[in-house]
């Protein structure tokens, strides 16, 4: 069983690394083999994850409206293109991709995830052609992004790091590929956690108790929001290099632990 001060680290670590770009599913899967955790992985998941979904609506609250109110069409048609193109190749990656790094004891493969990572983030670093405004994104730009962000359904590899860099690699200036990749980022989590609900249903227990959770869900939210307003600020100073050294770091002292 659990105790809070756990409940409190896993929803702070799921917070900050949903939206920081060091991969949460990565960093979670680590923590659940270093506390030991084997039931209930999917009301727990499920509850961390609801937490950073409400962290990235209130954040946006005002794109979302803006949205909905001026029915901008054009953004909705992209993000529906990225989260349908996500959707159909996360199916068929799932089963091979939990087989390998979840299901798997090693780490290792979580680790080589987190170096692509890391890769990936440098090279964003030295990406300098964003002017273009996310208007002009064009539907194919649109099923790209998706088609990377289906990919970070591989433990280690950073979802937000991967849409924020293909965003950004399209031309799109910075803080609207940060805007784009976590608007992206609400429905693809909703729906990640609905069908992951849905399929393992069986396994869910009411063995936990309520309030660990609720604790969890709210520091998830609390540092999901602090995940997001840090995100913001990197990028504004340019130090995405930042968490290249913190995931290289993290992964090789883990790899000769």
């Amino acid at each position: 069983m659990l105790n809070l001060l756990q409940f409190f680290i896993l929803g702070a670590v799921q917070g900050l690394t949903e939206f920081l770009p060091v991969s949460s599913s990565g960093h979670l899967i680590l923590l659940e083999k270093f506390f030991s955790i084997n039931d209930n992985l999917v009301l727990l998941n499920l509850t961390l994850h609801l937490g950073t979904a409400l962290a990235a609506i209130i954040f946006f609250w005002k794109d979302l409206m803006n949205i909905i109110i001026k029915r901008d069409w054009n953004m909705i048609k992209n993000l529906f293109l990225a989260l349908f193109t996500t959707t159909i190749l996360g199916f068929f990656l799932k089963n091979t991709v939990e087989n390998i790094f979840i299901y798997n004891n090693s780490i290792k493969p979580i680790l080589i995830g987190m170096l692509f990572t890391a890769i990936i983030l440098f090279i964003s670093t030295k990406i300098d052609k964003s002017h273009r405004s996310l208007n002009t994104l064009t539907r194919v730009e649109a099923v790209k992004i998706g088609l990377v962000q289906a990919v970070a359904i591989i433990p280690g590899i950073s979802r937000s790091g991967l849409t924020y860099f293909i965003t950004l690699q399209s031309g799109i200036k910075k803080e609207e590929a940060f805007k784009f990749s976590f608007l992206l980022a609400i429905p693809t989590i909703l729906g990640a956690a609905f069908v992951e609900t849905i399929t393992n249903f069986k396994d869910i227990t009411t063995t936990t108790a309520l309030w660990p959770l609720i604790l969890g869900l709210i520091i998830s939210f609390i540092f999901g929001i602090l995940g997001l307003w840090m995100f913001k600020r990197v990028i504004k100073t340019a130090k995405m290099w930042l968490f290249s050294i913190y995931l290289v770091i993290l992964a090789t002292w883990l790899w000769f632990l």
